[in-house]
């Protein structure tokens, strides 16, 4: 009746599971029996042996291994979703396109209204606005992904510390439960707060728990509880890390995350979140020994022996006992046990009478090994669950992958977390600068495709004492380039030494003193210089030069006595056609040492609209996998709670028939002193 009401009692308790008093018919034997020619035995009651839980181990194993996935899948989802937010834009730029794509659109339209009018400094400033709120735009969009990655971080962070108070809380209780079971205890509230530690950590990362006995002394054993990871990397690892035990008993371990050192000396934690776990240790820190028997040998010893121990360098410490035996035997010069007398031959034999008939007492000698728990360092794909769901969101770069990163993980070139969406904008916005700051530099020429100065007037090499001019197409000619070479006094500041002493032709310093350069870049890392190495999404800017006034070259033509053609469009059609172009986007332009050197190839709109693609299906495909696995996940929980959760019906049924149990006792034990007041005072009485 106490068994029941307490389920009732809980029955809205989380974790709660349902307890069962344990029935043993009672029967002494012996001499409980009645006098009988048939030597009848009666039982003597019912014995309540103990009260369990009721819960089905496998269902358990099959709800932690889902909730694995479960947990995986929505972190990951949850972390897609953030990039989302950020970069799909359907609807959201004018005439129902993406804010980004409005801005592209609008700076081609901004260029064909320049094209019309060349030379009017209203269009090229129209055009240099476009760029720049284009430019503020991907600006925005690199802020805001390093928000999601650094806020990613933080959340990162504190699930390492959810995970290790988890493992703390299940080594405490192991410990707490420990004792109670030695005291005759099975402490069920304790264990049903575990098995909810267990839950939650099952959703982290992928585990195996086992449950074992395990001997105290004399004969009393206890339940000792083991949690391992559960075998999540698809490589053939030899070391078995992905295997790690994380709970011993009363021992456990923390997950740490490994740090190196910035440029200014500072200790940060590693870009690629490596991470190790801790030595098995206890609540006071003592580190686990694991003691092994390496093998047991009789030996011959003429004086009684003491143990030894003896620690290598490692911390593993070889231990030595012999134990006494009833035997004896000969003395030999042979093993690690010399003596003095020299009664053997080369092959280690007794040679007289004298060394057989030597003998000594014979001990048994046995060595142990007792090794230290020690860190592991866990490979990528160790750990598998909302923990490394997380860890490869802030990590993985998909197409921007190194050699190296496929070498840890054989399918990490498909796995994008939010620094793939860095690198792709960081590749888009690059890649466009460096077409238009190409397209505004270069060098003027003339209808006969010769260069010229801005006057019109040609460039030209003097060979032999003729001036040759210098094709805008084929460069120098091999004859020119000889007379330059060969006379440096004229061309001197112009010819370049190789180390290995070969010489040539700077010809874009030369055409550039000359006055035949023309131009500047467009885009620049910050507003306040030209410098154009290294643009990403994050700093790509308007050149100080463009922004104090036109910057635009309109066209590269230049005749002798009309000068630069201020009509003229070339240029500006050039960039048009450019915004339209097809072209390789090459990861190793923002990654050096990127794997792959193809990404995509298209416009740059195109460019964008791919990178919403490859977010949406991954967005699709990741939450219909975690419908699939949560569906599965709320089925198992159901039958878990079929079997261990509270019936109110059933424990008022139970109710019922323990109260009428306990009614029929009472009325047995009236009845048997009826019967025995009966005997006992009624019988042989005079009337």
């Amino acid at each position: 009746l106490s068994v029941t009401g307490n389920n009732i009692s809980n029955i809205n308790t989380d974790g709660y599971t349902r307890q069962k008093l344990q029935q043993t018919s009672f029967y002494a034997g012996g001499s409980d029996r009645y006098y009988s020619t048939y030597d009848i035995r009666v039982g003597n009651g019912v014995l309540a042996t103990s009260v369990s839980q009721m819960r089905d181990p496998y269902l358990d194993i099959r709800y932690r291994s889902e909730m694995a996935s479960v947990g995986a899948n929505d972190a990951k989802l949850a972390g897609l979703q953030q990039v989302q937010n950020v970069l799909d834009e359907v609807g959201d730029g004018e005439d129902g396109f993406g804010i980004l794509s409005h801005h592209f659109s609008d700076l081609l339209s901004k260029l064909h209204q320049l094209s019309d009018q060349t030379g009017l400094a209203e269009y090229d400033i129209q055009v240099r606005s476009s760029a720049e709120t284009l430019a503020k735009q991907f600006n925005s969009y690199a802020s805001q992904l390093k928000e999601i990655y650094d806020n990613g971080m933080t959340s990162f962070k504190q699930d390492v510390e959810a995970v290790n108070n988890i493992l703390d809380g299940i080594r405490s209780l192991n410990s707490t439960i420990r004792k109670a079971e030695i005291h005759g205890d099975n402490a069920l509230e304790l264990r049903d707060q575990r098995n909810m530690l267990i839950d939650q950590l099952s959703a982290y990362v992928k585990i195996d728990v086992h449950y074992e006995m395990e001997e105290i002394s004399g004969g009393l054993k206890v339940e000792k509880l083991t949690i391992n990871l559960g075998d999540a990397n698809p490589q053939n690892d030899a070391a078995n890390t992905d295997r790690t035990t994380l709970i011993d008993g009363v021992y456990g371990r923390n997950f740490i995350l490994h740090q190196i050192q910035d440029a200014a000396g500072n200790m940060v934690d590693d870009p690629s979140l490596k991470m190790s776990l801790t030595a098995l240790v206890d609540a006071k820190d003592r580190v686990m020994h694991t003691i092994k028997k390496v093998g047991s040998t009789e030996v011959a010893l003429d004086a009684k022996p003491t143990g030894k121990t003896e620690t290598d360098a490692n911390g593993v410490t070889t231990i030595t006992v012999y134990e006494a035996t009833n035997r004896k035997g000969p003395l030999l010069n042979t093993g690690a046990h010399k003596d003095t007398n020299p009664f053997i031959d080369t092959n280690g034999n007794p040679t007289d009478v004298e060394a057989k008939a030597k003998q000594v007492p014979l001990y048994m000698e046995t060595v142990y090994t007792q090794t230290p728990s020690t860190e592991v360092e866990l490979l990528d794909n160790d750990l598998y669950g909302s923990l490394q769901a997380q860890r490869e969101f802030l990590t993985e770069e998909g197409e921007f992958s190194s050699a190296a990163d496929l070498a840890l993980d054989p399918n990490a070139g498909t796995k994008r977390g939010v620094v793939f969406y860095q690198r792709a904008l960081d590749l888009l916005a690059n890649h466009f600068a460096k077409v238009f700051n190409d397209a505004n530099q270069g060098y003027y020429h003339n209808s006969g495709g010769n260069y010229a100065d801005k006057a019109g007037n040609e460039i030209t090499v003097s060979v032999n004492g003729v001036e040759q001019p210098i094709s805008m197409a084929n460069g120098l000619t091999a004859e020119q380039e000889q007379a330059m070479l060969g006379d440096p006094a004229t061309y001197g500041n112009y010819i370049v030494t190789a180390e290995d002493g070969t010489q040539s032709v700077d010809l874009k310093t030369y055409l550039k003193d000359k006055g035949s350069a023309a131009g500047g870049p467009l885009f620049s890392i910050r507003g306040d210089t030209d410098a154009h190495e290294g643009i990403t999404a994050a700093n790509i800017s308007i050149s100080k030069s463009w922004a104090g006034g036109p910057q635009i070259v309109g066209s590269f033509l230049s005749e002798k006595g009309i000068g630069v053609a201020s009509t003229d469009s070339s240029n500006i059609n050039h960039m048009i056609v450019q915004m339209t172009e097809k072209m390789n986007y090459d990861p190793t332009t923002v990654v050096g040492d990127a794997a792959s050197s193809s990404m995509f190839n298209g416009d740059f709109q195109e460019m964008w609209v791919n990178m919403g693609t490859l977010l949406g299906n991954d967005v699709h495909s990741t939450s219909t996998v975690l419908d699939t696995y949560y569906a599965s996940s709320v089925e198992i929980d159901t039958s878990r709670s079929s079997v261990s959760s509270v019936d109110l019906n059933d424990e008022a049924m139970n109710l019922m028939q323990y109260s009428q149990s306990y009614n029929a006792a009472c009325r047995l034990m009236t009845t048997l002193d009826s019967m025995l007041d009966k005997l006992i005072n009624g019988t042989g009485v005079l009337t």
